[in-house]
């Protein structure tokens, strides 16, 4: 099924607005014990105010700001030191702009998302960072042209390209993706509610 088969488990999570998206993530693989994970988020508001120096909770008092929506996110989130690498694809709307998203977009309030976190490790996860490795698990890093849950491409920061993810019922692609044992009720179930979240 994988070249790597690893510690970890669909979860759910509501992570922290009012701070940039990569802060919040990566408090959450802090708080759950991930070295990593690949998030889905939906219907998230978020913030653009000129000169945010991304410091900080937002300000009680804005002058001015653009208010948007991550209508969809597939996000990898990895733990690097004390800080975390965000690289992912999406679809967003500023209206009256178009501000891009990145790790330091502020979430105007707390997000749900859903996702698969992987266990920290001394494995070489690639694109994943360090492992755990577990052959009990039923998820693992997916080898050559195998499907799983990620990108159907290599991914550098966040890309406006929603037809780059990948899914476990679908081909693999050349991107870092999580295979999943649809066999197992749990899994099948999460994933489904991972691919009903983005519409798939």
């Amino acid at each position: 099924m994988a070249d790597l088969p690893v510690a970890g488990h669909f979860f759910e999570d509501i992570i922290d607005g009012y701070f940039p998206l990569g802060e919040s993530l990566r408090q959450m693989l802090a708080r759950q014990d991930f070295g990593a994970a690949l998030v889905v988020i939906t219907h998230a508001p978020v913030l653009h105010w000129p000169g945010d120096d991304g410091q900080g909770p937002v300000p009680m008092r804005l002058q001015t700001a653009t208010a948007g929506l991550i209508r969809a996110f597939v996000g990898l989130a990895v733990l690097a030191g004390n800080g975390m690498r965000l690289s992912g694809v999406a679809d967003w709307r500023w209206p009256g702009a178009d501000h891009g998203l990145s790790a330091g977009t502020r979430l105007a309030e707390p997000a749900f998302l859903r996702g698969i976190g992987l266990r920290p490790g001394a494995e070489d996860g690639g694109a994943f960072g360090l492992v755990r490795r577990d052959d009990t698990s039923g998820l693992g890093i997916a080898g050559p042209g195998l499907p799983g849950w990620g990108f159907t491409r290599p991914v550098d920061g966040i890309l406006r390209d929603i037809g780059a993810i990948a899914r476990p019922d679908s081909p693999g692609g050349t991107g870092p993706r999580l295979s999943v044992d649809l066999s197992d009720p749990g899994h099948a179930a999460a994933s489904a509610a991972m691919a009903r979240d983005l519409g798939l």
